[in-house]
């Protein structure tokens, strides 16, 4: 038998299809290149940046709101 590709320890079985502009694709593929990802993993990891950062985000929020006036029944203060 000929040497492939070796198994992967979790397999993807699953497929995405995006539709994306030129432009989109383009930058997608620049990133990938420039952090030497693949287009798969640059995506993955751009979705793990996002849910690092949301409690962050929610906190943003709740602190804007607060300024305006609005509790929050979970607020300590």
């Amino acid at each position: 038998m000929g040497a492939g590709r070796p198994k992967a320890q979790i397999p993807r079985l699953k497929d995405i299809h995006l539709r994306v502009t030129d432009f989109e694709f383009k930058k997608i593929a620049r990133v990938a290149k420039e952090k030497n990802l693949t287009k798969t993993a640059a995506i993955l990891q751009g979705i793990d940046l996002l849910e690092k950062n949301k409690p962050q985000r929610m906190a943003n929020v709740k602190e804007l709101l607060k300024k305006r006036g609005i509790t929050f029944a979970d607020d300590d203060d």
